[in-house]
């Protein structure tokens, strides 16, 4: 794909998942890519990896650590990418963490922490990144939702919340850039069962007393994530490359979006009774 040949792209969450095959598949297009993540010694690995490649094609490959949720941390973030290529063409607001628990069973501070990684980072992202997506010939912002963005089930308040959030900010946002003139287009992903770490990286709290436990609930899980992170990433860049504004990746993605709308108070007679214990 020459359309991204050149190009400057920023993926947070870069370590590992979506944001990792992303990396490889820009990098081997030629693309100038800034990679960041909170685990500095993944995107570390990850950068020696992609020099390793070997593609005559292969533009820059910058690393920065940086935590999504922290305004100041990315503010530096920004301004290294500045300094680094004085515009910006592409950012994937890809960073993101997973909460299991039924609400009741749910820690505030837990649910704040998701949020502020969830939503919050890609709000300072846009924010902070805006000034440099002005530069480029015409900009692009791909904030990564979910498909419990698009609709919800049990023990995923807090995460399904910060999914529709990331959803309802990025459509918005898209309609206050065409109103202010800005050549810039948002894009919202909506992922389904992808094999990242997020399950295995995320807090899943059981009732007390449950015959069950976090563990188990995982393996219980596990059968759900099908989709490659290669398949993920050929798919979002794919559709960016279209300008689609919704971007449905992963098995039953379209399916889930189109049951929520044509049936948004009983979609869940249409889902597995596994996903509904």
């Amino acid at each position: 794909m020459q359309f991204f040949l050149g190009k400057v792209v920023v993926i947070t969450g870069a370590g590992s998942g979506i944001g990792k095959a992303l990396a490889y598949a820009l990098v081997k297009q030629g693309s100038h890519v800034v990679l960041s993540d909170v685990d500095e010694a993944a995107i570390n690995a990850l950068q020696a990896d992609l020099a390793n490649l070997n593609n005559p094609q292969t533009g820059s490959i910058k690393i920065f650590a940086a935590d999504v949720s922290d305004y100041e941390n990315m503010q530096a973030f920004s301004s290294f990418v500045g300094a680094e290529f004085g515009r910006l063409d592409f950012l994937i607001n890809n960073a993101g963490v997973g909460l299991g628990a039924l609400f009741q069973d749910c820690d505030l501070k837990d649910m704040r922490d998701l949020f502020d990684t969830n939503f919050w980072g890609v709000v300072y992202g846009c924010q902070l990144f805006l000034p440099l997506l002005q530069r480029a010939e015409r900009g692009h912002i791909v904030n990564i939702s979910s498909v419990l963005g698009l609709l919800s089930g049990p023990r995923v308040s807090a995460y399904s919340s910060s999914k529709f959030a990331v959803r309802g900010f990025s459509d918005s946002l898209r309609h206050d850039l065409r109103l202010s003139g800005n050549q810039i287009n948002v894009s919202c992903v909506f992922p389904s069962g992808i094999k990242t770490n997020i399950l295995a990286n995320s807090k899943i709290i059981v009732p007390i007393g449950s015959k069950t436990s976090s563990d188990a609930e995982r393996e219980r899980l596990e059968p759900w994530f099908w989709t490659e992170p290669t398949q993920a990433a050929r798919d979002i860049l794919n559709n960016v490359m279209k300008g689609k504004t919704r971007i449905h990746v992963g098995k039953g993605a379209r399916f889930l979006d189109f049951i929520s709308r044509c049936f948004p108070v009983s979609y869940t007679k249409f889902l597995p009774k596994s996903l509904l214990e």
